[in-house]
């Protein structure tokens, strides 16, 4: 290799201490993805109910509500590495155990509910650091190519996760998807406990930062204030993105319930379903940074919107697998390019020492939505058997929500970076 191409790699490189975030993250997010799908399968064979199978997705997202505000708290009073760390280590525990559950031959649906729910209790504990830390670690001018890398990287995991998931249930059923993940999660704080960079308590950090503060409540007013008073952007795409995400999960919770019920998919062909929504999102990761140069965040969050809501109405006339997988992975790729421009805004917006905070509690408000979503779903199947009227309802919601969002300050310049800028 020439010096003047390792020149070239090492300039595009954004450090050893991001990669091996970027890696931990990737590992993790693998197996993140064979339990998504193995659960609700294991739901699904156990009880054969749409409702069941959606209230895992529930579980999944209810301790967003009880959890974010604290887990941003934490990130602003501790160093974020730590929190990562501790926050792999306990999902490994989580994750062996019910790993040990599934492989005693239990077929208790409960069992499932808890190590569910306690699972994804770790998550928004260990977000708002793992958000945090990225800006940490990589300059300004590189956010939108440090976010599209980690998002294209859940998304490599997002497309071989359920593939491999598939492939494990054929083969040694479910306690091995479940082990798999278990493993994962040990990879992943083995990474984080490898990043030699060891910031302060971001509240610590430079002179005119603001002291530590002890107040629980007091902590989390001042990232509501900065919200709905000082950063009314932010506030106008929670808002929207909890509406947004109303519509579709809809569909998304009861996704592995329509392929297998009204389009007779096998669990090999719903992880190819699965598998192309990832696909298609590694597609929109790789777009993001051109979009950032040229476009406010906010602007393309709003744009996507639009493109996704019509996207999921068009899911209707489809039946066959290939057709679905295309149309799902441009409905993914469109919501990568919104993640990474929504992560872009947070970063570039909020100051440090409360970023923590403000990713915790715009995560809450933008997820909230979605454990409501996964049971009216269910519900409504159950009560109408007709998933196609479901489909119609969450794309139009969507599309409407984005149309709405264009009068609102979202629709603005926030968050933009001119490239010539040095």
């Amino acid at each position: 290799m020439s010096t003047d191409v390792r020149a070239a790699l090492a300039k595009r490189r954004l450090g050893t201490p991001y990669e091996l975030l970027l890696f931990a993250f990737v590992v993790s997010g693998l197996g993140n993805w064979i339990y998504r799908l193995a659960l609700p399968l294991m739901v699904f064979e156990l009880t054969g109910s749409a409702l069941n199978t959606a209230v895992v997705y529930a579980l999944e997202y209810a301790p967003l509500l009880l959890l974010s505000l604290p887990g941003g708290v934490i990130a602003d009073r501790f160093e974020r590495r730590r929190i990562l760390v501790v926050g792999d280590l306990a999902a490994t525990v989580l994750a062996g155990i019910l790993a040990l559950v599934v492989t005693s031959g239990s077929s208790s649906v409960l069992l499932v509910y808890l190590a569910a729910f306690l699972l994804a209790c770790v998550e928004p504990l260990y977000y708002p650091a793992f958000q945090g830390m990225v800006p940490d670690l990589v300059r300004d001018k590189d956010l939108e190519r440090a976010n599209a890398w980690m998002q294209m990287g859940d998304n490599v995991m997002s497309l071989a996760g359920p593939a491999v998931a598939g492939v494990l249930i054929a083969a040694v059923g479910y306690e091995g998807a479940i082990w798999a993940d278990a493993g994962t999660f040990a990879v992943s704080a083995l990474a984080m406990v490898a990043i030699r960079t060891r910031s302060k308590p971001p509240a610590a950090q430079g002179a005119e930062a603001e002291p530590v503060r002890r107040n629980l409540l007091r902590e989390v007013k001042d990232s509501l204030v900065h919200i709905t008073r000082d950063n009314r952007p932010l506030l106008s795409g929670a808002v929207l993105f909890a509406l947004a995400n109303l519509g579709t999960w809809l569909v998304q919770a009861n996704l592995v319930y329509y392929l297998s019920d009204y389009q007779s998919m096998s669990p090999a062909l719903i992880g190819v379903v699965f598998a192309a929504q990832g696909a298609g999102a590694v597609l929109g990761a790789a777009v993001c940074p051109w979009l950032g140069r040229r476009f406010a965040p906010g602007r393309v969050v709003i744009a996507g919107t639009v493109l996704a809501g019509a996207g999921i109405v068009l899911l209707i006339p489809l039946r066959d697998v290939v057709s679905i997988s295309v149309l799902w992975a441009l409905i993914y790729g469109i919501g990568t390019v919104n993640m990474v421009s929504w992560f872009v805004l947070r970063q570039r917006t909020v100051p440090p020492q409360m970023l923590g905070r403000v990713v915790a509690t715009t995560r809450m408000i933008a997820f909230m939505s979605i454990p409501v979503a996964s049971v009216l779903g269910g519900v409504l199947e159950q009560r109408w058997h007709n998933m196609y009227l479901i489909i119609a309802i969450a794309g139009g919601l969507r599309l409407l929500v984005g149309l709405g969002a264009l009068l609102s300050p979202l629709n603005s310049s926030a968050g933009w970076r001119n490239p010539a800028d040095s």
